[in-house]
């Protein structure tokens, strides 16, 4: 019996241990995608949901051979043909009935050939003794002929793809790009080009801006004096419109328009006086140098009678069932200062301009639904009134995305994604529509700690904000900043003769904070990029202070798995201040490739920065196979101000040059302001510079390596032949900065090429050499820029000067 017993436990444990296990393998555990392999084998971006590799590659060198299966139609012959024409324009191999055979199977016929939000753009792909691409729809067919475009690589009789399968799917249904053709205009060449380039990621929806202050860029036949009068003669026609949004259909893009109101109007209000707050006479110049221009009155019943009308015809040009009414920035001063406005307000017992902007996006959203859209608004036309059906776009930062949705809306994310900070793409990697950054972490001081109420003194009056101290330490003062209806915290502040300083990063970029504490209260400054405000507060609670309480550490609730549904995605945006037709690829490509891998790939996959910049160099060179400008622009600009003698010297140069980050660019132009934007000609060196160097971060990324192995002679030989090439640069490079434009480079040459001479010196002779003042000095300049650019390899040179 005991024996019998025994064997019964033995039983019992080796289910229970072998069950468990199989259940884990079986059931819990999650596989890789994607393995390391694998991943290491190809180049593609975006990154697949899924990929296995398989032994040998299938050569195409002989041509590719395409036959349907199923559905056919004249949407699916286009896709098709496209793809051999590319096939051919990129790798030279034509179509050929004796050569591999692709064959597409799409199992669905569409209803229509435009696409629409939530279509089925999954795809399967197959590749062994032929190519086997099978997907529900043709958008998803589009994506698949897309991947096996970067899939082909050279190979010794020509031209091969690997063998492998692949199921991929997107992991949100809204991947877009937003282009302003406003601020500085965008032909329609521009528009058709950034479509071709979103194809090839996979991105679905392009966000046109086509009104602004500075122009109004479509033909309207019922309001002609909106491009006739407020367009200065550069507009897209509406057969310009009409090629636009087939042209993006037929790559599975959906074309979004957004006409901005109330705010951002002045080129409507030109053109149609009636529909303005003020009454003097409006123009496109700025002589006041106010940051922002009269809005649209709300309260005048002309202005929805207007746009009603106008609704009316722009939804026949853009057949998309989403519609964007802006809805950001609205400058309240106009309403405040006006007695009708708020005579309308008392009336209505609307208490503030935010009320206000809530009652005309009330109208709006009548209006857009009257004729069969959805509303789509900037985060500012938020309000508790407004249907749950209408979309929020996050601008300023993920806090509203998160309120948008629990509130019971959908939103789609740009706080992150903006293009024309100049950012670095692993910074636009790190962002992620589904992870609020930036949350307050900080273990609060309940005995020790400060509130002020501070009043910033901006352009357009004043912004309360409310700043808490914790200052126990004055070496390691922390705490939290709250404005714009954000609270960043901070952790590297320093209280000295009662002088407070600290850093925060918020999603505009670095804050810089100063200000002098006197016993209750505070006179300082806050500082952003090129903006400089009066900060004035007085303290209002604190430990020492009877009967006040520590402001409530804000917890953002974690997102339940519906709301999670109801974040759609995400939108790259491009705004044109300082940017134009000439360099603008640049600004978009190719960083655009890793926003597009966040919101199509799964999210495990979308950590590994090393190999996403691995795949973005490749990434980049397979565009400018495909026509794409983003690399020649910088070269066109570059010819024009230098003779071809002197041009190869100055391309070393503004190859390791970036433009500066975030609004520092606009701080380098007079009153910017004042000035109409398109009238700046964005021909300079610092237009050609882009904003992230690749081939500096290549160099950095060495001298870390080294630092690590100095054994590694093979990787000093290669860091000191660039360091040999960089400190003569200047001197062969200096007889040609013959002009202003060029003479704006002309101290940074000299400090890059000098810095670059010491940090050799400091190679070969192993370190130690003591740095000069004059080297520190050098090292500043090109760390901070001037005249809008920086030397994104400073780091790199620091460090060798420092070994």
């Amino acid at each position: 019996m005991l024996k019998k017993i025994l064997y019964v436990l033995l039983a019992l444990i080796f289910i229970v241990v072998v069950g468990g296990f199989l259940y884990y393998r079986l059931v819990m555990y999650i596989p890789p995608l994607i393995s390391d392999e694998d991943r290491a084998e190809i180049e593609l971006m975006p990154l697949p949901a899924s990929l296995k590799i398989h032994n040998g590659e299938v050569d195409l060198s002989e041509g590719i051979n395409v036959f349907f299966v199923n559905v056919q139609n004249d949407y699916l012959d286009k896709a098709a043909s496209r793809f051999i024409e590319d096939v051919e324009l990129i790798y030279g191999v034509e179509a050929n009935e004796n050569g591999v055979s692709l064959e597409i199977n799409c199992s669905e016929e569409s209803d229509s050939s435009i696409p629409q939000f939530g279509d089925n753009e999954s795809y399967s792909l197959e590749i062994d003794k032929q190519i086997r691409l099978s997907a529900n729809t043709q958008f998803g067919i589009n994506h698949g002929l897309e991947t096996i475009l970067q899939l082909i690589k050279p190979n010794e009789a020509g031209i091969a793809v690997p063998k492998l399968k692949i199921e991929d799917e997107p992991r949100f249904p809204w991947r877009g790009v937003m282009l302003d053709v406003c601020r500085h205009w965008m032909p329609k060449e521009v528009v058709l080009r950034t479509i071709d380039a979103m194809a090839a990621v996979k991105m679905n929806v392009f966000h046109i801006h086509l009104s602004e202050d500075q122009g109004f860029r479509v033909e309207s036949k019922v309001f002609p004096k909106l491009y006739e009068i407020g367009s200065n003669g550069k507009y897209y026609t509406q057969e310009d419109i009409r090629e636009i949004v087939a042209y993006a259909a037929e790559r599975g893009i959906r074309i979004i328009p957004e006409f901005d109101v109330p705010g951002h109007s002045k080129s409507w209000q030109i053109a149609y006086p009636e529909l303005s707050t003020v009454s003097g006479e409006l123009s496109f110049t700025n002589e006041s140098g106010e940051l922002f221009s009269p809005p649209m009155d709300p309260t005048k019943e002309e202005v929805y009678a207007f746009l009603d009308k106008f609704i009316a015809e722009m939804v026949t040009l853009f057949p998309d069932p989403y519609f964007h009414i802006g809805g950001d920035e609205v400058e309240p001063k106009y309403w405040n200062e006006s007695e009708s406005v708020q005579s309308f307000m008392n009336e209505k017992g609307i208490k503030d301009a935010h009320g206000l902007q809530a009652y005309f996006n009330l109208r709006i959203y009548d209006l857009v639904k009257k004729h069969g859209k959805t509303m789509l608004g900037w985060e500012e036309i938020m309000n508790d009134e407004l249907e749950d059906d209408v979309v929020i776009q996050s601008w300023m930062g993920q806090k509203s995305l998160f309120e948008a949705v629990q509130s019971g809306k959908r939103g789609i994310l740009s706080a992150g994604w903006y293009l024309d900070h100049k950012l670095h793409s692993d910074k636009h990697y790190a962002v992620d529509p589904l992870i609020l950054p930036g949350a307050v972490d900080l273990e609060p001081d309940t005995t020790y700690w400060k509130t002020y109420d501070v009043t910033l003194e901006i352009p357009s009056g004043e912004m309360e904000s409310k700043l808490t101290l914790f200052d126990r330490d004055p070496e390691n003062v922390y705490g939290f900043l709250e404005f714009l209806g954000n609270r960043t915290g901070f952790k590297n502040g320093q209280k000295k003769d009662g002088e407070l300083t600290f850093l925060l990063e918020s999603q505009m970029g670095e804050v810089e904070f100063s200000a002098q504490l006197l016993s209750d209260t505070l006179f300082g400054k806050i500082s952003l990029a090129m903006f400089n405000f009066a900060a004035n507060g007085k303290l209002v609670a604190g430990s020492e202070i009877p009967g006040t309480k520590l402001p409530t550490i804000e917890v953002i609730k974690p997102l339940t798995d519906e709301q999670k549904t109801m974040i759609l995605g995400g939108e790259a945006a491009m705004w044109s201040e300082v940017v134009d037709k000439n360099n603008v690829d640049s600004r978009i490509w190719p960083r655009t490739g890793v926003i597009a891998e966040k919101l199509w790939s799964p999210s495990m996959l979308t950590t590994n920065v090393d190999d996403m910049y691995r795949r973005l160099e490749k990434f980049s060179e397979y565009l400018v196979k495909r026509g794409n400008p983003h690399e020649k622009q910088q070269d066109d600009i570059l010819h024009a101000l230098i003779p071809k003698e002197g041009f190869q010297y100055l391309k070393i140069l503004v190859e390791v040059l970036e433009e500066v980050k975030y609004y520092e660019r606009m701080a380098n132009l007079e009153n910017i302001y004042a000035v109409y934007l398109p009238d700046l000609k964005m021909n300079g060196v610092v237009d050609a510079a882009r904003p992230e160097s690749l081939s500096a971060r290549e160099f950095n990324t060495k001298v870390n390596t080294y630092l690590l192995d100095k054994g590694n002679s093979e990787l000093k030989a290669h860091i000191k032949q660039q360091l040999e090439l960089w400190s003569s640069n200047h001197e062969r490079l200096e007889p040609w900065l013959t002009t202003d434009e060029l003479q704006k480079v002309s101290y940074l040459s000299e400090a890059f090429s000098s810095a670059a001479k010491y940090a050799l010196q400091n190679l070969n002779e192993g370190g130690g050499i003591e740095q000069t003042e004059e080297l520190i000095d050098e090292l500043t300049l090109l760390e901070n820029g001037e005249n809008g650019m920086l030397c994104a390899v400073a780091e790199g040179l620091r460090q060798l000067s420092q070994m």
